[in-house]
């Protein structure tokens, strides 16, 4: 099995073109010499999309099978901050359809919620504690819109199902090839991980692609046991959509790959740890990273290379996923917090 294969399986599924192109890799060169590593960035911030992140991968062939079966309508859930929630209903607006996005928080008319507004997506707020506890939320309104003469279609939080897995298959392609045009060989890919798409497509590719290369998926406060189950279900879904017969990775793999204690006590908790390091990345790097995923995993590395889990002079790569909204739907917190 290789990138060839890996190319036709991918374009054997309906895709639409949402992001700009390739992502840059860059070379964080003052945090490298502050840490002792070599650390790269994959700008996936950068997708063009909204607000811009990882969720763009995933929409393209979600969005492809929606346009394909001819769905006149999304809904999807998440947080009142949701990336994912905005990009989807950019993605909608972009190609016709109507977006309903089910979101759980207090209102609030900024951030990523002000953003949903200003693209005119249906927002209706809930009050729930958990983002799987919106589905039934999506599904009553499903119903509502059927009866309405609508077909729309239920994306799930995150966009995490085996579909939107693929496009973090089509991300290890992508990252793959540009690290042969650097002639750079990588000893760990990092990233965050919450509703598991982007583990499990990055896990699998990587895989296939680079089996050497260790993934490390660092949590930022969802429940451990409930995270696992999601990305070992969708890496199998995934395979079995490829055609992979077999069982490339066991469930103790992806244990060992997932790394807790960074969550600073769960999902969307804002903490001043986390928003000295956005600020300290900021200074040293010229770029920024949010308060609630990605902040929370670039903490996480830096840990594990101070632990050296994360062993001197190693080629890491981040993938930097997004979530810029983040800061400015927390705006008040990280301004207390940094006291200005």
């Amino acid at each position: 099995m290789n990138i060839q294969y890996l190319k036709k399986k991918l374009s054997e599924f309906p895709r639409v073109k949402l992001m700009w192109g390739p992502t840059p890799i860059v070379y964080a060169e003052n945090i490298s010499k502050d840490l002792g590593i070599n650390l790269y960035i994959k700008r996936d911030d950068l997708t063009g999309l909204a607000l811009g992140g990882n969720k763009t991968r995933k929409l393209e062939f979600i969005m492809g099978k929606a346009v394909e079966q001819k769905y006149d309508t999304v809904i999807t859930a998440g947080a009142l901050h949701s990336n994912h929630a905005l990009q989807t209903a950019a993605a909608a607006k972009k190609l016709g359809m109507d977006a309903v996005l089910v979101l759980r928080g207090k209102e609030e008319n900024k951030g990523n919620y002000f953003m949903d507004k200003i693209i005119d997506a249906d927002t209706r707020v809930f009050n729930v504690k958990t983002s799987k506890e919106l589905r039934v939320f999506m599904d009553d309104i499903k119903r509502e819109l059927a009866t309405k003469g609508k077909k729309p279609l239920v994306i799930p939080v995150g966009g995490s199902d085996s579909v939107g897995a693929l496009g973090y298959i089509n991300a290890a392609i992508e990252i793959n090839e540009q690290l042969k045009e650097l002639n750079l060989e990588l000893d760990y890919v990092v990233s965050a991980t919450s509703s598991g798409g982007t583990q499990a497509g990055t896990t699998l590719g990587y895989k296939i692609l680079a089996p050497s290369t260790k993934i490390l998926n660092i949590g930022v406060g969802d429940p451990r046991e409930e995270l696992l189950s999601d990305v070992y279900n969708l890496i199998e879904e995934t395979q079995d959509m490829l055609g992979i017969q077999e069982r490339l990775i066991e469930k103790k793999e992806v244990d060992l790959n997932t790394i807790d204690g960074y969550g600073f006590g769960g999902y969307g908790t804002i903490v001043r740890e986390v928003v000295d390091l956005i600020r300290y990345v900021a200074k040293l790097e010229g770029f920024y990273l949010d308060p609630v995923y990605t902040g929370k995993a670039f903490y996480g590395l830096m840990d594990l290379v101070r632990k050296k889990v994360i062993p001197q002079d190693s080629n890491v790569l981040f993938i930097h996923t997004g979530g810029l909204g983040g800061l400015f739907q927390y705006d008040d917190v990280i301004s207390e917090l940094l006291k200005f």
